[in-house]
């Protein structure tokens, strides 16, 4: 009897026990749902930061634990915990060199191509002496360049690649270049929420190819020097784009020359040759550029964040045997005084082959 009345008693609490038991795991999972996660910890702490420094520290603590796989399957930080960390350090409005700094240890911001084009639209394209079929040859170089950019861009979305086709002379080609330039501008910047597929139309390529033609064209009827340095200093600064913490820019400068640097009725070649005894080394003559001074200015541009491209350099038949060393050396010379990240000369190939595929290495790396 006694025990029956115990079997009755424990079956009376058993709903009590059934709704304790509901309750505790009812209150845990409330607990876990509620409770900070380790990604809102991490953003919280980055909010309250003080200073750059603070935001580094953090970010190097959290980074290995706030890993996630995109969609190609790499492991990268958390893309929220990298907003947080880059928005964080923009509130305290840091200069270039902070920025410069902060890039080190940042993950890799997307990136976009930045491609500048200037064709050397002086005699050299009408000089069939020394450069036969000059315009044929700059146009498959334009071509090739059109075409690299296409297939950089073309699969990508939300992008700001651009390429633009420019001259060393605004008022070159009697005035007309304003009106052709609009036409050589393809920016992909304002082109948003959508496959770059779709800005790439046959009506693109027939716009870049008129504008080409139009350009030579207008080029042919009045040549003029092509002041490099000129260029470089007052137009092409303008032009280069600087990584940011959001965005890293790939500048990539390609021009299109024989590789006579018109400046002082080119003095700056014969003023070498009677120091040449003999055909000398690249390296030997820029050092020879040194000691005599004859160093091209290089303004305040810095090409740190650029890439450099220089395609048809050909030794004119009335140069002198030291010529073509010469011109290397200068070039070279030149764009190590201004840091350039990368550079590459090459000469008119009689092979046109491997002057595409040389472009479409230096465009794709």
């Amino acid at each position: 009897m006694e025990q029956q009345y115990k079997k009755q008693k424990i079956k009376d609490k058993k709903p009590i026990y059934i709704l304790s038991g509901l309750i505790v795991f009812f209150g845990i999972f409330i607990y876990f749902i509620t409770k900070p996660s380790l990604l809102n910890t991490a953003i919280d702490k980055i909010q309250i930061s003080n200073n750059i420094n603070d935001v580094k520290i953090l970010f190097e603590r959290y980074k290995f634990d706030l890993l996630e796989t995109d969609e190609l399957g790499n492991k990268i930080v958390s893309p929220e915990f990298q907003n947080a960390a880059r928005n964080k350090i923009q509130s305290f409005n840091p200069g270039e060199d902070e920025i410069a700094d902060c890039i080190k240890w940042l993950p890799p911001a997307k990136s976009h191509i930045n491609i500048i084009v200037i064709p050397d639209l002086s005699k050299r394209i009408v000089d069939h002496e020394n450069n036969p079929d000059q315009v044929k040859n700059d146009s498959l170089v334009l071509n090739t360049i059109w075409q690299s950019f296409v297939e950089y861009s073309k699969f990508r979305q939300d992008t700001k690649d651009r390429l633009i086709v420019d001259v060393t002379d605004k008022y070159q080609a009697n005035g007309q270049f304003s009106k052709i330039a609009n036409n050589l501008q393809f920016d992909l910047s304002s082109h948003k929420g959508k496959s770059n597929r779709l800005y790439f139309t046959k009506d693109k390529d027939l716009q870049y190819t008129q504008a080409i033609d139009s350009l030579y064209k207008y080029g042919i009827s009045k040549t003029s020097g092509a002041d490099y340095p000129h260029y470089f200093e007052r137009y092409l600064i303008h032009h280069l784009k600087k990584p940011t913490l959001f965005e890293n820019y790939i500048n990539k400068v390609i021009i299109i020359t024989d590789g006579y640097l018109e400046i002082g009725g080119n003095k700056i070649y014969t003023n070498l040759i009677p120091e040449l005894k003999k055909s000398p080394s690249i390296s030997y003559t820029k050092k020879l550029i040194d000691k005599l001074e004859l160093n091209i200015p290089t303004g305040i541009i810095d090409l740190s964040n650029t890439d450099i491209l220089i395609c048809e350099v050909n030794e004119r038949k009335s140069g002198k045997k030291v010529d073509l060393e010469i011109l290397y050396a200068y070039w070279e010379n030149w764009f190590e005084k201004m840091n350039a990240r990368k550079k590459l000369i090459i000469q008119r190939e009689q092979a046109t082959d491997l002057t595409k595929d040389k472009i479409k290495a230096f465009l794709k790396n």
